[in-house]
């Protein structure tokens, strides 16, 4: 059962990162796009979500994915050492504009608009949230999809 703690800071991600779907940058997606605006009209499809951590501490990380209804998805995934879990939802059978919000422990939140940071021939993208061996966390995608 979810502890208040959690429920707070999920609370809190969740209220960060409202109305952002237009002022968006990270290491991955385009800075500033709006969603879908490079990508496929329909969007993409997100065949895998997961959160991976290479470090060798455990962390938390807050997830929120937003389409353009809005928040579909908002947890907090506890991610031991060498770790990780994937992350089930709608983005895996549904093409849609989505963004994608993470924050590792209690740093900045970072996202990504998906459909927005592939070029229009993508239909179809896999997604990892690592946590590399600095314990830094990256929002990587590739387009490497089995369907």
């Amino acid at each position: 059962m979810p502890t208040r703690r959690r429920f707070l800071a999920a609370a809190g991600l969740a209220t960060a990162t409202a109305g952002c779907m237009n002022a968006l940058g990270s290491d991955t997606g385009a800075a500033g796009a709006a969603p879908g605006s490079s990508g496929d009209p329909d969007g993409v499809l997100i065949e895998t979500l997961s959160v991976r951590n290479n470090h060798d501490g455990g962390h938390r990380v807050q997830l929120a994915v937003e389409s353009a209804e809005g928040v579909v998805h908002l947890n907090t995934y506890q991610v031991e050492p060498a770790g990780g879990t994937v992350v089930e939802g709608d983005w895996t059978n549904t093409a849609g504009e989505y963004v994608v919000h993470a924050r590792l422990d209690d740093g900045e939140i970072q996202s990504t608009d998906v459909s927005g940071s592939v070029d229009g021939a993508t239909s179809c993208v896999r997604m990892v949230l690592r946590i590399d061996r600095e314990g830094t966390l990256r929002i990587l995608f590739g387009t490497n999809c089995e369907r």
